[in-house]
């Protein structure tokens, strides 16, 4: 399913809100009940790369705050957050 723009998340890209649809996100409750870490591992089992703009991403949607500030203030706790779902 193609997204629009109407997930109504902070930080989503069309492209993020195309990888939660595809894990069955389809509104801000079922990203709040999942939670980013485990939404994150499913997009990771449904095929995309590790990457820390989505941790980021994700994490920024899930505290309703910009991505860049977990980016730049927070990543190596974000990168520690995910570190056992990036392991091989």
């Amino acid at each position: 399913m193609l997204h629009d723009g109407s997930l109504d998340l902070r930080n989503m890209t069309r492209e993020t809100e195309e990888w939660l649809g595809k894990i069955g996100i389809e509104s801000v409750q079922e990203f709040t009940k999942l939670g980013a870490k485990k939404a994150y591992l499913q997009i990771l089992e449904a095929g995309h790369e590790p990457d820390e703009e989505l941790r980021c991403r994700l994490i920024g949607a899930e505290q309703d705050i910009d991505w860049h500030i977990i980016a730049e203030r927070d990543k190596h706790q974000a990168k520690s957050r995910f570190a056992d779902v990036d392991e091989p």
